[in-house]
């Protein structure tokens, strides 16, 4: 009888246990290689989420405070008839905190070439709230039709008082009509009647009278008052309160968005922009130079010299040299739960810090809503941005003739 071919149970038997244990180690592999994926994903997009947050908040506090020109003018109250644009201080930049939330940054510059550069009346010029121009200004080249000038009738001796601005109608360059000077006086910013910045009929806020000495012109261009916010959807789940940027709705939860004022309509949800996403909290200080022994920040600013306590004095603003500021970003992956369908790639003792303090419990603060905060991964991003025009501001007055 002729024997018979193929394989036998045993083998059968043998060759399914090396299927399976081959099965195993593929599939161990490819749960090792996805957590190592997810890993190295999630820390890159973190990694890149929290460099562009810092780097664009730094690139706006570069330019804080240009086109104010004096150190005295710093907390002048600015004053409009353009409602958005009225009742603000004239200062670089404002922090906003708020209790368990996340602080916010307001900062403000002028994007005029020649705004560091204020300008002054010319010798026996005069002018109260009944003049629908300004003439005879020195270095009035620099403004244009359309810039907002912030004026400065400094009261001296480190008083404080109220600053009109108005937006330039016309400049002697493309003024026509009756009031135009004649060439040999043709320094000219006429500010007539306009809807949103200029009264119809006396020049309101403006004093009854400018000091022709003391009063300063400065070109803000089109003004810019820009806020950054970390926005985060209301979470009964997580009982977070409604996000705390003011009529921000319908972003990307977890996310840093900014808001330039705007110059002609109410606040709404259009008036918000996201800048990156994964960026669930903000924190920021003030840095003083209580001492003003150098020009090293370091060395200016001492362990004491950071607060979050906006200053209220023209002083407190004088020895404002720099912020620091940090952002909490979350990992754009969640890391796989464990076999019991537990995160913990963050604990629930974590304590996530910055130079400045501890970050509010995750828990409160992560995101997305509707999934375990645990799954994701942190990371803390901060850095110290000098005021570089602060320091121009500070230097000595060499053009002032008021009592310091």
């Amino acid at each position: 009888m002729r024997p018979s071919s193929g394989f036998g149970l045993v083998e059968i038997m043998v060759a399914i246990v090396i299927s399976l244990l081959a099965s195993l180690a593929i599939y161990h592999t490819f749960s090792t290689s996805e957590g190592f994926r997810r890993s190295t994903l999630g820390n890159g997009n973190a990694q890149s989420s929290g460099g562009i947050a810092i780097m664009q908040i730094q690139k706006d506090l570069e330019r804080s405070g240009y086109g104010i020109g004096s150190s005295r003018a710093l907390n002048c109250n600015v004053v409009s008839q353009n409602a958005n644009y009225t009742n603000f201080p004239l200062v670089p930049v404002r922090i906003t905190t708020v209790a368990g939330g996340s602080d916010q940054i307001s900062l403000m510059y002028s994007t005029s070439p020649a705004g560091g550069m204020p300008a002054l009346f010319g010798e026996g010029t005069t002018h109260t709230n009944n003049d629908n121009q300004f003439v005879n200004i020195l270095l009035a080249s620099q403004f244009q039709t359309g810039d907002l000038v912030v004026v400065w009738p400094d009261p001296g001796k480190q008083a404080q008082t109220a600053c009109p601005l108005f937006q330039i109608t016309c400049t002697s360059a493309d003024c026509v009509g009756a009031g135009t000077p004649a060439a040999g006086k043709d320094f000219l910013l006429r500010h007539t009647a306009n809807a949103l910045w200029n009264d119809t009929a006396l020049n309101r806020p403006f004093p009854a009278a400018l000091p022709m000495n003391t009063t300063r012109l400065f070109n803000f261009g089109t003004m810019i008052r820009r806020t950054y916010c970390v926005y985060l959807a209301a979470s009964p789940k997580l009982k977070r309160n409604p996000n705390e940027c003011s009529m921000a709705d319908n972003k990307t939860d977890g996310s840093l968005i900014s808001m330039d004022v705007p110059k002609d309509k109410v606040i709404d949800a259009s008036s918000w922009t996201s800048t990156t996403e994964n960026v669930v909290q903000l924190k920021a200080e003030y840095g003083f130079d209580t001492n003003k022994d150098g020009d090293n920040i370091p060395n200016n600013v001492s362990a004491d010299g950071w607060s979050k306590t906006t200053p209220n004095t023209l002083l407190g603003w004088q020895q404002l040299v720099a912020i620091r500021y940090a952002v909490l970003v979350r990992s754009n992956y969640p890391e796989k739960p464990d076999r019991a369908g537990n995160c913990n790639a963050t604990t629930n003792t974590a304590e996530l810090k910055w130079a400045g303090g501890a970050f509010n419990p995750p828990p409160l603060t992560a995101q997305p809503s509707g999934t375990s905060w645990q799954c994701y991964r942190y990371s803390v991003h901060e850095t110290v941005v000098p005021l570089r025009n602060q320091r121009l501001i500070n230097q000595p007055n060499l053009i002032s003739t008021a009592a310091p």
